[in-house]
């Protein structure tokens, strides 16, 4: 075969095998985006938090778009402006809330949109595609959120140094902890005792079931 005709295989070959891959990528709805309408959202936050372009959109868990720009105005309140692309076949509730949530398995950071605790989604009215809302949202960001657990840990010590709590009257009631210890070891004991008579009954041949 010439050199001619093996490149017009090869080629051949590849533009099937393309046409083919395509053809299962929309059997199985990952095309979709390509072809469907979708109107757009603006949200603005105190901070990025991990959101990017392209990040997921979901609602109540449900994957309703993606983020589609990430800019800054420095000089608004809220400076970080996100727009959303929102896929038209999913009708939103007016009164969504901005959350973030991240992905089990390193997948990055997603905004959730939620309904209002203790509103029912079906007694609100949707959101109009030609006249979206604007959300607004502020987020925590990972060095507040540090803050917070060291604070609450910080003041775990401190009442415990004092004697308050569980582990401030273990550290310092000295009784309490004695009995907390002999509890413990005639619990241990009951059960050292319990196992020998399981095996004294398996060895005389009796079976023991639980």
């Amino acid at each position: 075969m010439r050199r001619t005709q093996q490149d017009f295989v090869v080629g051949l070959t590849s533009i099937v095998a393309l046409a083919g891959l395509s053809g299962l990528l929309l059997l199985f709805g990952e095309l979709t985006f390509l072809f469907e309408s979708s109107y757009r959202m603006v949200m603005t936050a105190n901070a990025a938090s991990g959101l990017r372009k392209g990040s997921q959109v979901m609602f109540e868990g449900v994957p309703v778009g993606e983020v589609e720009r990430v800019a800054l105005d420095p000089t608004a309140s809220l400076p970080v402006r996100f727009t959303l692309r929102i896929a038209s076949r999913h009708r939103l509730p007016q009164g969504v809330q901005p959350r973030l949530s991240a992905g089990l398995l390193g997948g990055g950071t997603r905004l959730d949109l939620r309904v209002p605790a203790g509103a029912d989604p079906a007694k609100l009215p949707l959101i109009d595609p030609k006249e979206p809302p604007a959300l607004s949202a502020r987020f925590v960001s990972t060095g507040d959120q540090i803050d917070a657990v060291l604070e609450g840990l910080n003041g775990a010590i401190a009442k415990a140094s004092t004697g308050e709590g569980t582990m401030g009257r273990l550290m310092n009631d000295p009784k309490l902890y004695n009995d907390l210890s002999e509890s413990a070891e005639r619990l241990s004991q009951t059960l050292r005792d319990l196992q020998a008579m399981v095996r004294r009954i398996r060895d005389e041949g009796l079976e023991v079931r639980f």
